[in-house]
């Protein structure tokens, strides 16, 4: 006999069992909508269903928000309802909807993709525009491409490169083995090595912008190159006879450095002091090698036509030895040429007699007393400064005055030669 007690332990576990029963099946059923809504709406705009139904689960990053409420024909196409669950409130609302597949069955789904991760977001009545939607391509589309792509290769053609295939790769199986486990190695090592391919390819843009930069450059020397590798070309000929011929002359070069090596040592290490004197005077030099063409060139209305028809010239040097200076160096001691020993410099000797009787030279008798001769006129002058040529003496005159010394240096005369280019620059 059933007692009491047992009569409510069963009444009662009947009662949550029925609860139960009830909120699962309304929550299925979606029966609690009709009392408290609780999603909000957002309509996408298809150019067609795409197979979407309602019901379809509505996704965003791969995480269900929702479902299809339901979809509406339109002229234009399809409008998709799709009704979001209101705790999912910061999906961008420039979104993309994609209607996809989770299996080969075609079971379809709305996936929201975001641009961006701020807002705006979707909200209640929200749009989401034809343009920002896409659809799977149909069964039927892809199997009418894939039979049109089939039905244009060429059968016979087909039939050659399976063949040619299957015997370009006969018997290289251990071949293959080995480039597959080589590629597995290099895929391993450039994972490994991922953070420095990285910062090489970020710091590659710097390169390449050093690249556009120089564009006109490159272009410039890759013309110059098109027209050095055309020249060899026509000069071919010559080249081949050169490379021929020249052993024979290489022998005699390298004969000849070898039987003067010492000499050629001697030479150049005297070149060295040489080249230290020229380098001190390459104004010097610049200026003869500008004004010598236009010496040349007035050379020829000096000379005179000799009654053969050729042009003749008289040339005549007169030599005069002007007296030695000895006064002003009586203060000096003389001493035997046995006496090796080290003595003071006689600071004070140097020639007192006036330049008009020994025409002695020396910073202290600068400027010059005039001489009682008209000098020769000056062709022309070589201005270094701005690279142009003047005719005549004007020019000359000029920079004669401006490189003498002032008296007030004294001694100290050789500052002068720093001095000099401070205060032609400042006039």
């Amino acid at each position: 006999m059933i007692t009491r007690r047992t009569k409510v332990q069963l009444l009662v576990f009947a009662i949550i069992t029925l609860l139960g029963v009830s909120y699962v099946g309304a929550r299925y059923a979606q029966l609690d909508r009709l009392v408290v809504d609780r999603t909000y709406t957002v309509v996408a705009h298809f150019d067609e269903a795409g197979g979407i139904f309602a019901g379809a689960e509505v996704t965003y990053r791969g995480v269900g928000v929702g479902d299809v409420e339901r979809l509406v024909l339109t002229d234009e196409g399809v409008d998709v309802h799709l009704r979001i669950e209101e705790d999912n409130d910061e999906i961008p609302a420039d979104a993309v909807a994609l209607v996809g597949n989770r299996s080969a069955v075609g079971e379809q789904y709305v996936e929201l993709q975001p641009r961006s991760d701020d807002g705006p977001y979707l909200e209640d009545d929200s749009e989401i525009a034809e343009d920002d939607t896409a659809v799977p391509i149909s069964t039927t589309q892809l199997l009418t491409n894939l039979s049109n792509t089939v039905t244009s290769v060429d059968q016979e053609s087909l039939r050659t490169t399976i063949l040619e295939l299957g015997t370009a790769f006969e018997g290289t199986g251990q071949a293959l083995q080995q480039i597959i486990d080589t590629g597995n190695s290099f895929i391993e090592t450039a994972n490994d090595n991922f953070d420095v391919t990285t910062a090489l390819l970020e710091d590659s843009n710097v390169v390449l912008k050093g690249q556009v930069a120089s564009a006109s450059a490159l272009r410039t020397f890759a013309r110059d190159l098109s027209l050095f590798t055309g020249t060899l070309r026509a000069s071919d000929r010559d080249l081949r006879r050169l490379i021929d011929t020249g052993g024979a002359s290489v022998t005699e070069v390298r004969t000849f450095l070898q039987q003067n090596e010492v000499d050629l040592a001697g030479l150049i290490d005297n070149l060295v002091t040489t080249g230290e004197v020229v380098v001190r005077r390459l104004d010097g030099i610049q200026q003869l090698l500008v004004l010598y063409p236009y010496v040349v060139e007035g050379g020829y209305t000096v000379v005179d036509k000799n009654p053969q028809g050729l042009y003749d010239a008289h040339f005549g040097l007169i030599l005069t030895e002007a007296p030695l200076c000895t006064q002003g160096y009586e203060s000096t001691d003389r001493r035997t040429p046995d006496d090796r020993g080290n003595r003071a410099m006689n600071e004070r000797a140097r020639c007192t007699e006036p330049a008009s009787v020994t025409n002695a030279r020396g910073a202290q008798n600068a400027p010059r007393a005039a001489a009682s001769y008209d000098p020769a006129s000056v062709v022309g002058s070589y201005d270094r400064t701005t690279g142009s040529f003047t005719w005549g003496a004007e020019a000359a005159q000029d920079r004669s005055a401006g490189s003498l010394a002032p008296r007030s240096l004294g001694k100290e005369s050789w500052k002068w030669l720093f001095l000099q280019p401070m205060t032609e620059s400042g006039r």
